[in-house]
């Protein structure tokens, strides 16, 4: 007798193979792209930052937070700077992004302009812990 198709255990036993090869993909990929996110917002940050400074240096301090469109001529495009969507590491916890833009606020501790997104600094955004508070980012 000459059968065609799969057996019933065949189809199983390949459903079973490919459920492993997922449970073990899909949390990588999920964690890539959050590192992704972290990775572009902290590049994101550290370039308005930079933008700001200059500003200053240029224009003197001003009395409110320059608004990105102040900052035009230091960035490239700065209206379609956006956030990516979905988690960023935040202090080495993944933490969903509700901003869809970045925001330029005053520091309290050393009155500095910094670019923040969910009032998170670019030193914040990062997988790993930050523990005695090193690492969250120098004034500019």
């Amino acid at each position: 007798m000459n059968q065609r198709g799969f057996a019933t255990l065949e189809v199983i036993l390949m459903i079973m193979v490919i459920g492993i090869l997922a449970s073990i993909a899909v949390p990588r990929f999920t964690a890539v792209t959050t590192a992704a996110n972290t990775a572009k917002i902290q590049s994101d940050l550290t370039t308005i930052d930079t933008a700001i400074a200059i500003y200053i240096m240029e224009k003197g301090t001003p009395t409110t937070a320059p608004q990105m469109s102040d900052l035009s001529d230091y960035l490239q495009d700065p209206d379609n700077i956006k956030p990516p969507t979905g988690k960023a590491y935040v202090n080495g916890t993944a933490t969903d992004i509700s901003a869809t833009t970045y925001s330029i606020t005053k520091q309290e501790s050393n009155g500095d302009y910094r670019a923040t997104l969910d009032d998170h600094t670019a030193g914040e955004f990062t997988n790993k812990s930050n523990g005695s508070g090193s690492g969250t980012g120098g004034g500019t």
